[in-house]
């Protein structure tokens, strides 16, 4: 399985000046996919997922036109980072997971674009679209705040850190390879 650092055709998804997030939008479905050996290469408390496709949303500032997002094929993800004490409230899975893929992929994309480095208007972009996409999907406003709060308030560190191993390469034989389901009769 070939793991590596960019995606094919690295974008900048960043705004060049701070900006007001006025509206919101999910532009394509979301693709997960979970390698068949998740289970026994994970490095954490639970395997890694991938997207699957291109998934695709956008933004448009106040008095400005609409832009898009391309989250890359081949991102691995956690999905919704959340404390596993505080899970009972707030799951890696709800109305917030596509917001979530959305924000993982905006904490390492400084690093894709080549002289880029993280800095604290790109973090805050990503919080900000974060919780704009997490009212237009009619997450409850007490939650999508409490989760903005969140990663506004402890994000920081996962931001700057360096993720050398970012993507998986999907067109990888050892990662496409198929094999029949078999359903054993009873």
């Amino acid at each position: 399985m070939q793991r590596f650092d960019h995606p094919a055709q690295p974008m900048n998804p960043y705004p060049d000046a701070p900006v007001e997030i006025a509206a919101f939008r999910y532009d394509s479905a979301l693709f997960l996919v979970r390698l068949k050996d998740a289970v026994k290469l994970r490095t954490g408390e639970d395997a890694d997922y991938l997207t699957a496709r291109p998934y695709a949303v956008s933004w448009r500032p106040k008095d400005g036109e609409w832009r898009q997002i391309i989250v890359p094929e081949g991102l691995i993800t956690d999905l919704t980072s959340v404390p596993r004490w505080l899970r009972w409230f707030v799951g890696r899975v709800g109305p917030w997971l596509e917001a979530a893929i959305v924000h993982d992929y905006l904490y390492l994309a400084w690093q894709d674009v080549p002289g880029r480095t993280p800095t604290e208007q790109n973090r805050t972009f990503a919080d900000d679209i974060m919780f704009a996409a997490m009212k237009e999907a009619d997450v409850r406003w007490w939650v999508a705040r409490l989760i903005y709060w969140a990663v506004s308030t402890f994000g920081q560190k996962p931001y700057e850190r360096r993720k050398e191993d970012r993507y998986i390469d999907l067109s990888d034989l050892d990662v496409v390879k198929r094999t029949p389901l078999r359903i054993p009769r009873v």
